[in-house]
């Protein structure tokens, strides 16, 4: 997934002057009419979001079957890829000309609920099914005991994308679920030195905030504590930059020049066969990227610290989203979402692309008729939903710059040579005591 960020200060000095910045690139179409088209309940409602990948195909698809619907709102979809969404709703919300309803995710989460500009959702809880969510998700749709986020679906988060076709190639086989941090290092290391120095065994994930979270959940810490600050010490940061060093040094992962460049699941090192092994932020990932390569990939789990620790892979909502305040028609907005997020027909027109079912009758039909990847994201998902995951952590203001920006960039210059590894760790601290206010 490509890298951005929305500072705090950026997103108070956009101003009124961005109001007449349009929503989203000339991909976007309209189902039927404006936003500001009407009032009350006729209002048409704008709704914004990214996607990679066919997910933006299978959602549309979706709310064109919304629109057919006795009762149904109008709805102009305004979409894009990950790659500047955030600057786009930022400039919008600022310009007080928010969309209707837009997607957001976790580390945005607090900041828009704090800044006023997610309408809560209490009085709406039953047609959005928000009191029988998962406890393994139900922590983060809920800020200062309201509700403000409904969910699309969830998924397996990280995943581990694994190139089975250059395995068999090597002689090697998928790893075990079960496998650990040590059997991992090993595992790439092993792939680099079958294929003759040919091949990585993985993509560099020493950027990504997920990947970090796994790796401290499995050395008993979380990334953020009670008080909104940094959950974890330096000697765990400098563990986590070490891990992926040490894996460049000796060929296990891709080198610093691949990365940098890696934007997006076309450039991915898996995609473009110069690593077997890839992660991406959750297990919808597999069928976007399975369309971008003629080798077979599959799905992993993300390795655990090892015996006693909490399990690598977690679950996570793979779509919030959010209705404004300032939305014409915040009743045709619930309308929307509840047949989103509870109808058969919107999840067979959306399939997996937007996540599993959350609500178990949904699922259940969904899973009849799964085949190929969407039956392995299934599995996936009811594997790790049976090992207990543990419940996620809502983001506190001032995180999304820390682990988009500073995170990957800490990755960055040791990778490039650019700093030590201690150098990076202090950095990146002076960074999150800046951020975390």
């Amino acid at each position: 997934m490509t890298r951005t960020h929305l500072s705090r200060r950026t997103f108070l000095q956009l101003g009124a002057a961005a109001a007449g910045v349009a929503a989203v690139s000339s991909c976007s179409r309209g189902l039927g009419g404006s936003s500001s088209s009407g009032g009350g309940s006729s209002a048409a409602l704008e709704v914004m979001f990214w996607g990679e990948g066919d997910q933006n195909k299978k959602l549309i698809e979706a709310l064109d079957v919304y629109q057919k619907s006795e009762g149904a709102a109008k709805v102009n979809p305004q979409y894009s890829g990950f790659s500047g969404y955030y600057d786009k709703l930022a400039t919008r919300v600022a310009g007080g000309n928010p969309p209707d309803v837009f997607q957001i995710h976790l580390p945005y989460l607090m900041e828009y609920v704090k800044r006023g500009a997610v309408q809560p959702l209490d009085q709406y809880k039953d047609d959005l099914g928000l009191d029988s969510m998962p406890d393994y998700v139900s922590t983060t749709i809920k800020a200062d005991g309201k509700y403000y986020f409904a969910l699309l679906g969830a998924a397996t988060q990280p995943a581990i994308i694994v190139n089975t076709t250059k395995l068999k190639g090597l002689g090697l086989a998928a790893p075990s679920p079960d496998w650990t941090l040590d059997e991992y290092k090993a595992t790439m290391a092993e792939v680099w030195g079958k294929s003759g120095h040919k091949l990585a065994g993985t993509a560099d994930q020493g950027g990504s905030p997920i990947a970090l979270e796994s790796f401290l959940r499995g050395r008993g810490k979380a990334l953020f504590g009670d008080a909104g600050s940094l959950g974890f010490g330096q000697d765990d940061m400098a563990a986590w930059l070490q891990l992926w060093q040490d894996l460049r040094g000796n060929g296990a992962a891709v080198p610093m020049a691949l990365t940098a460049a890696a934007t997006g699941f076309q450039n991915d090192p898996v995609t473009v066969g110069k690593a077997a092994y890839t992660g991406t932020a959750t297990s919808r990932g597999l069928p976007s990227m399975q369309s971008l390569t003629k080798d077979t990939l599959s799905l992993g789990t993300f390795p655990s610290g090892g015996a006693g620790s909490q399990p690598g892979t977690n679950i996570i909502p793979a779509g919030w989203f959010a209705i404004s305040p300032k939305s014409k028609n915040i009743e045709g907005a619930v309308s929307m979402l509840k047949f989103l997020t509870s109808k058969p027909e919107a999840a067979n027109a959306m399939g997996l692309a937007r996540g599993v079912p959350i609500p178990e009758d949904i699922r259940a039909t969904v899973a009849k008729s799964a085949t190929g990847l969407n039956k392995l994201v299934l599995e996936n998902y009811a594997l790790v939903a049976s090992k207990g995951p543990a419940a996620l952590q809502m983001y506190p203001p001032g995180a999304s710059k820390l682990l988009q920006t500073s995170l990957p960039n800490a990755n960055q210059v040791v990778g490039f040579g650019k700093s030590t590894v201690a150098q990076a760790v202090t950095k990146f601290f002076a960074d999150a005591q800046a951020a975390l206010k």
